[in-house]
């Protein structure tokens, strides 16, 4: 059954100068999943095959939930983003990328803050 609630994620894709709202939106959708502990904590560890049943399944409902939380993350981006992001890892290292590139402290948003003001004028 897919999320009803992605619907916010399909009208607020993360483009440029979105992505605290967009984070906002998704954090939202992967906790009504019950999914969002992906991005909190590091993937386990492949369990021995002498492993126990438990270990097994709880290594592959990781898998499963990774899965699906990178999927509502390069779902919700542009285009260009997802060309961008296909080839990393895992959600964590796209969203990791995506904090450097848009989190409040970016490099790119002290450009752009930049930019803006060199481009004011000052009043006569």
């Amino acid at each position: 059954m897919t999320n009803p609630l992605t619907v916010i994620l399909e009208k607020n894709q993360l483009k440029d100068q979105n992505y605290m709202d967009w984070l906002r939106n998704v954090k939202i959708v992967l906790n009504s999943d019950d999914i969002d502990y992906v991005l909190k904590a590091p993937m386990p560890a492949l369990p021995a095959e002498d492993a126990s049943i438990k270990d097994h399944a709880i290594y592959k409902k990781w898998v499963a939930d990774e899965k699906k939380v990178r999927s509502y993350l390069m779902a919700s981006m542009s285009n260009a983003l997802q060309v961008q992001h296909e080839s990393m890892r895992d959600s964590r290292e796209i969203l990791l990328h995506l904090h450097e590139l848009y989190g409040e402290t970016s490099r790119n948003a002290r450009f752009h803050l930049t930019a803006e003001l060199y481009g004011t004028k000052m009043a006569e």
